[in-house]
């Protein structure tokens, strides 16, 4: 029988009310795993019983985000997500060996690298990462869009009605290039039911920039996996590729079949390629003593 995974837990740190989950062994290597923007920790539920035999794994809600409380100012910005993210794990007392992190949350957890607030990680592995900026005119309308949309007081409460429209969230999903089970969709679905959620979500589209991490991802020291599902219609896999060829460190592994919610669609994949690149990591700890 797989490892029973215990329900979500509340926890305060850096003046904030966190919600995560924690799963796995007392004692074995921390696995920091970070969700994407729209979501929480709950899309990481599939890949937590095959990571908890071998892991003492934490997944939070980013703030804004599911049931962690926003940023007081909405200021949503990733450096302040980051910073967040690093009051927790101080609050905590624990640090990672690996961390994963999907889309925005690829962002979060290469800035909490950079930054140095890793000190015990060994490798990172970024699950369809949206790490650079959008290209073009999208990613020059994006945030000024984001910014009019979350100064609305009116758009939470019309997205929650819109989401309850039969159909209208599992157009959305297909959108993405996944193809979600029917607990994956009710995720969702609860999420887009809590207008504070929502209105987080707008927060950190309004204030996310990705210019100043695009600049230093290349002083990265750290194995940086790139898994892009191939399938994927948010952040095209081809921006994976190129950046694993641009990055001294970084490693390009195609999902075949898999869009952007790849470790929802198929947890078993990324369970494998956690397990891989710990693998990696320790021979090449071996090689250089």
């Amino acid at each position: 029988m797989p490892p029973e995974i215990p329900p979500p837990l509340d926890v305060s740190a850096g003046g904030r009310l966190w919600r995560l989950r924690r799963a796995g062994r007392p004692g074995a290597p921390g696995l920091l795993l970070l969700h994407g923007a729209a979501s929480s920790a709950q899309s990481w539920a599939g890949c937590l019983p095959g990571l908890a035999a071998s892991f003492d794994v934490i997944a939070p809600d980013l703030p804004g985000h599911g049931g962690t409380r926003a940023f007081d100012d909405r200021r949503a910005s990733l450096d302040r997500m980051a910073q967040a993210i690093a009051e927790l794990l101080a609050a905590l007392h624990w640090q990672p060996r690996l961390v994963a992190g999907h889309s925005a949350g690829a962002a979060v957890m290469a800035q909490l690298a950079l930054d140095g607030r890793l000190p015990a990680a060994q490798g990172l592995l970024a699950v369809n990462g949206a790490l650079e900026p959008l290209p073009g005119l999208l990613g020059l309308l994006g945030p000024a869009m984001a910014r009019l949309a979350a100064r609305s007081s009116s758009l939470p409460a019309w997205v929650t009605r819109h989401a309850a429209q039969p159909g209208a969230l599992g157009h959305l999903i297909a959108s993405t290039g996944s193809r979600l089970d029917d607990a994956g969709v009710a995720h969702y679905r609860g999420l887009m039911g809590q207008p504070d959620h929502v209105r987080g979500v707008l927060d950190m589209l309004a204030n996310w920039r990705l210019d100043s991490l695009q600049a230093q991802l290349p002083r990265l020291q750290l194995p940086l996996w790139l898994a892009a599902g191939l399938s994927d219609r948010t952040v095209a896999p081809v921006r994976s590729l190129e950046l694993a060829r641009r990055l001294r460190h970084a490693r390009f592994v195609p999902l075949q079949g898999l869009g952007h919610l790849a470790h929802e669609e198929a947890p078993e994949v990324v369970n494998g390629l956690l397990m891989a690149l710990w693998d990696h990591t320790r021979h090449q700890a071996a090689a250089d003593v």
